[in-house]
């Protein structure tokens, strides 16, 4: 498999400001037939995954009113081989994580991120391990455009540097979609470190440390924004948290290629237990 390695700005950006952008990891066409085995998907009466409904959905009951219905659609990647292979273990981006974690590595999230055009809502503001609440802050997060990412439709916001804080305690208010970083927090952050907006193209990839705080704000446009995520681990850092629905990415620097991807679940495993968030 190839073998990657940060230029000076990329490792740079990473350790200051706790991201950075891979241009054109897979071409414009093979993101876009990426977004077709989505778009199919989701306009099933039953979409597999774990979905996500949208608080804004108009809960019709057409085809095209349940295919606006869903923000996330959990662990549906690694139930595509086009998708996982292209991606989760794709050569590129295995070479890529293998930098950060070894040669043995694991995917413990997979998920699509469907902002759909004039309906798609917003994703607080958080850490993605304030969301675990596992403790790990050693794994590799990867995100990738399916279609254009623009302020307009809903793109990423990171708030740079703001992964050198320690995991908050994240809350949830009333209106929240799911449990957030306390937004007053976010408000002083932001005052003193500013937002990045994180636009891509279709096949473009962004890395960010597990502690980046970020967010995507709603999608009032008319064009739709479909995203993949994965987070990449490795035995050592995920020794304490095994899921049931990790899985096998690269074993002693060898692409695991089987599908259905083998799982990463161990018979000593303990049962991941949920911390109840704070309520606001």
């Amino acid at each position: 498999m190839d073998v990657w390695e940060p230029n000076r700005d990329q490792l740079t950006q990473w350790n200051e400001e706790g991201y950075f952008i891979l241009r054109g990891v897979v071409p414009c066409d093979l993101a876009y037939d990426m977004r077709g085995v989505i778009k199919n998907e989701i306009m099933k009466p039953e979409p597999s995954g774990s979905p996500d409904k949208d608080p804004m959905d108009p809960m019709g009951d057409s085809p095209e009113a349940k295919a606006s219905r869903f923000r996330k659609l959990g662990n549906f990647c690694s139930n595509s081989p086009l998708i996982w292979h292209s991606f989760h273990t794709g050569n590129f981006m295995l070479s890529v994580a293998r930098y950060f974690l070894g040669e043995d590595i694991i995917v413990k999230f997979n998920s699509v991120f469907v902002k759909p055009a004039e309906t798609g809502s917003e994703t607080p503001w958080h850490q993605d391990n304030g969301l675990w609440r596992d403790g790990e802050t050693e794994p590799f997060n990867a995100w990738m455009a399916l279609d254009p990412a623009r302020k307009s439709n809903g793109c990423l916001q990171f708030i740079p540097g703001s992964h050198k804080t320690e995991i908050v305690p994240h809350v949830v208010y009333d209106d929240s979609l799911h449990a957030e970083l306390p937004r007053d927090l976010v408000s002083d952050m932001i005052a003193e470190k500013g937002i990045v907006h994180i636009e891509c193209e279709p096949g473009d990839v962004v890395c960010w440390h597990s502690s980046l705080w970020h967010y995507s704000p709603p999608n009032p446009s008319l064009s739709s924004r479909i995203a993949i995520a994965g987070v990449w681990t490795n035995p050592i850092i995920n020794k304490n948290r095994k899921r049931e629905l990790s899985r096998w990415a690269l074993k002693k620097g060898k692409i695991c290629g089987a599908f259905p991807p083998e799982s990463a679940t161990f018979p000593d495993d303990v049962p991941f237990k949920p911390a109840a968030h704070k309520k606001v």
